[in-house]
């Protein structure tokens, strides 16, 4: 005798399917609806438009002096967050190898901003220290622009 599926499981597999269509029709219909605008400018919601720190909060009908304006190619350098120990310490260099073995030449600058337990001047730091530092870079240069000890140091209850 040939071995019967009980109907209950095809009806109930067949129902899940057919459920799982609908949620993907509907949510595709969504972020359909999330993508267009109701205004007329022709730009996709996903766009956005450069306002300089001074023309934020303005009324749309104020007028822009012509330094404000917009530039056509923004000036941007990329910064990047690294973890790593100190190798050396220059008096503008500073050396550091990442935990997979990568040394970097870090450019320091009097700008150089430092976060320590020890001290807030380069000049704290020693050889062998864990260090977060936040890294500014350019065509010509990496620039250090925050040194965190990675030391975490907190109070001792009733100390």
């Amino acid at each position: 005798m040939p071995e019967i599926r009980p109907r209950s499981t095809i009806v109930v597999t067949l129902l899940c399917i057919a459920g799982l269509a609908v949620a993907g029709v509907a949510l595709a219909y969504c972020v359909h609806l999330g993508a267009q605008r109701d205004d007329d400018t022709g730009q996709s919601a996903a766009e956005f438009t450069y306002i300089p720190p001074n023309q934020a909060g303005l009324a749309a009908d104020d007028v822009t002096p012509e330094s404000d304006e917009v530039p056509e190619q923004l000036d941007t350098v990329r910064s990047k967050i690294m973890l790593c120990t100190i190798d050396k310490i220059g008096t503008d260099v500073l050396s550091v190898h990442t935990p997979d073995g990568r040394k970097h030449q870090l450019t320091l600058s009097p700008d150089t901003h430092v976060e320590s337990a020890k001290g807030n001047e380069v000049a704290d730091l020693t050889t062998g220290d864990l260090v977060v530092v936040r890294v500014i870079e350019s065509d010509t240069a990496t620039t250090v622009d925050l040194i965190v000890d990675g030391r975490v140091s907190s109070s001792i209850p009733d100390n």
